[in-house]
C-alpha cells in the first residue's frame, strides 16, 4: 500500500537498502573506528616530553628531579638566594646611573674590578663578606665622580663604596638606600668582564672573571623567560646570546670533574658536561655547572653514546665558542653557565616524577578504561537497537488489533457481480 504525501513518494513500510548503501555504512563505520584509533594514539603521545618539548620547554624543577637530587647544602643555597632574588628583582636603575657606575670602573684595574664584583655581589646577595680586599677602601678616597653630580646623587654613590670597605650602614629610615646604585655597578662590572672574554678560541685567563662569576651566581638563574636553544643558533648568532640566559635540553655524553685553581670566589672545583642537544643540529653544548644529580655524576669519566646519556635540562648564560679538536679537527661547542633544572632519579632516591613502572601501569589502566568503554558503548547501542525493534513489533501488533472491520455497505459492494446491471437492463427491455 502506498500513500503519497506532500513529503515524499516513499511507502509506509520499511524500506528494503539497497546493496550500495550498505557498504557505504560500512565505510564511515570503518573510518570512525580509525579516527578514534588515531584520538587514542595522539592521547598516548601527548604524555610524552619529547614531543611538545622543542614547543614549551621542559617540565619545571619542581616537578622533575633535578633539585631533589642535588646535595642538601646546594638545595638550601638554591632556596636562600631565590628568596634574596624576590627582593632584589624589583630593583631597577636608569641609564644615568649606569652611564656614572661605567664612568667608575673606568677608574679601576682589573684586580680592582674583580675584588668590586665579588664583594658587591655577595653583598646583594645577603652574605657576609669573610675578608674584604684593603684596595677598596684605598679606591674610595681616588675615585672621581663628574662635577656636574648632584650633591644627593654623589652621596649614594659614596655610600655604596664605603659600604663595600665595610664602613658604612644604611640609613635606619631606608634600608634600601644606595640599593638602585649597587646594581648599577654590578652591572657595569658584570658588562666589563664579559667583553674580555675571548670567543672562539680555546680557555684563556681573560675568560676566567666571568666564568666563575657566572659560576657562582648559577644558583639565582631563573628558568622563567630563558629561551630553549639548540646549538645551531648559539654558533651562528654569539652576539645575540652572549650572556643572556638560556636553556638547554639533551643527553649527557660526557662528565667531567675539574678541580678549580684558586679564584676570588672561592670555587674549588665544578663540573663540565658535554651535552648532545635534542633539538636542532648534531653538535655538543659544553655545560658547566656547580654541581650534578647523582644519575649525572655516576657517568663521570665514561664517554658515552649520546642516546644512551643521561637526558638533562640545563639553564645558563651563554658564555663564548669553545674551539675543540673534534673527529673532523678544530672545531666550536658552545658554552653555557648554569645550574641543572632536570636529571633522572636514580635508584634508592626518592622520585616526584611518574617511573617507568608507574608509567607502564598507567598505560595499562589506560588500555583497560577504554576497552570498558568500548565495550559498553556496543552493548548500550544493542540494548537500544533491540528494544526499538521489539517497541516496533508491539506498535504494529496494537494497530493490527484495534483495525476495524468493513461496514456493511462495503460489504455489500464486494458482494454484487459485475454483471449485475447489464442483465437488469435487458429484462427492462
Amino acid at each position: 500500500m502506498r500513500i503519497p504525501s506532500q513529503f515524499d513518494d516513499d511507502s509506509l513500510y520499511r524500506k528494503k537498502i539497497p546493496r550500495g548503501e550498505s557498504v557505504k555504512t560500512f565505510r564511515k563505520l570503518i573510518r570512525l573506528a580509525l579516527g578514534l584509533a588515531l584520538v587514542v594514539v595522539v592521547m598516548l603521545q601527548a604524555a610524552k616530553p619529547d614531543v611538545y618539548r622543542p614547543f614549551f620547554g621542559h617540565l619545571p624543577a619542581k616537578a622533575g628531579g633535578a633539585a631533589a637530587n642535588l646535595p642538601s647544602a646546594l638545595a638550601q643555597q638554591a632556596q636562600f638566594s631565590a628568596t634574596e632574588n624576590a627582593k632584589t628583582r624589583q630593583t631597577r636603575y636608569s641609564p644615568e646611573a649606569r652611564q656614572i657606575a661605567n664612568q667608575l670602573i673606568l677608574q679601576l684595574s682589573r684586580k680592582e674590578q674583580v675584588s668590586w664584583t665579588v664583594a658587591l655581589s655577595r653583598s646583594l646577595r645577603g652574605l657576609k663578606n669573610e675578608k674584604l680586599p684593603v684596595e677598596i677602601a684605598a679606591n674610595a678616597q681616588k675615585l672621581k665622580f663628574a662635577p656636574d653630580l648632584e650633591n644627593s646623587e654623589r652621596a649614594q654613590w659614596e655610600y655604596v663604596i664605603q659600604d663595600l670597605s665595610g664602613t658604612a650602614s644604611a640609613p635606619l629610615d631606608d634600608p634600601q638606600y644606595g640599593r638602585t646604585q649597587q646594581h648599577a655597578l654590578l652591572a657595569a662590572l658584570d658588562e666589563a668582564a664579559v667583553n674580555r672574554v675571548i670567543d672562539g678560541s680555546v680557555w684563556r685567563s681573560d675568560d676566567f672573571d666571568s666564568f666563575y662569576r657566572a659560576l657562582d651566581s648559577a644558583s639565582q638563574l631563573k628558568e622563567s623567560g630563558a629561551v630553549t636553544v639548540g646549538a645551531l643558533p648559539l654558533l651562528q648568532q654569539p652576539d645575540v646570546f652572549l650572556n643572556q640566559t638560556v636553556t638547554i635540553h639533551g643527553n649527557v655524553a660526557l662528565v667531567e670533574n675539574i678541580d678549580a685553581p684558586k679564584n676570588p670566589y672561592g670555587i674549588e672545583n665544578y663540573w663540565q658536561l658535554w651535552i648532545k642537544p635534542s633539538e636542532g643540529v648534531d653538535r655538543p653544548i659544553v655545560a658547566v655547572v656547580p654541581d650534578v644529580a647523582r644519575s649525572v655524576s655516576e657517568q663521570a669519566g665514561t664517554q658515552r653514546a649520546a642516546t644512551e646519556g643521561v637526558q638533562v635540562s640545563v639553564v645558563g648564560k651563554f658564555l663564548k665558542r669553545l674551539a675543540y679538536k673534534s673527529g673532523a679537527g678544530a672545531d666550536l661547542a658552545p658554552v653555557v653557565i648554569g645550574r641543572i633544572t632536570y636529571a633522572p632519579f636514580v635508584e634508592g632516591e626518592q622520585a616526584t616524577t611518574p617511573t617507568a613502572g608507574e608509567t607502564a601501569v598507567s598505560t595499562s589502566k589506560f588500555w583497560l578504561i577504554a576497552s570498558i568503554s568500548f565495550v559498553g558503548g556496543v552493548g548500550l547501542a544493542m540494548l537500544l537497537m533491540w528494544r526499538t525493534s521489539v517497541l516496533a513489533k508491539q506498535s504494529r501488533k496494537l494497530r493490527a488489533a484495534y483495525r476495524q472491520d468493513p461496514d456493511e455497505f462495503l460489504k455489500g459492494l464486494g458482494e454484487q457481480s459485475p454483471t449485475g446491471p447489464s442483465n437488469a437492463g435487458q429484462g427492462h427491455s
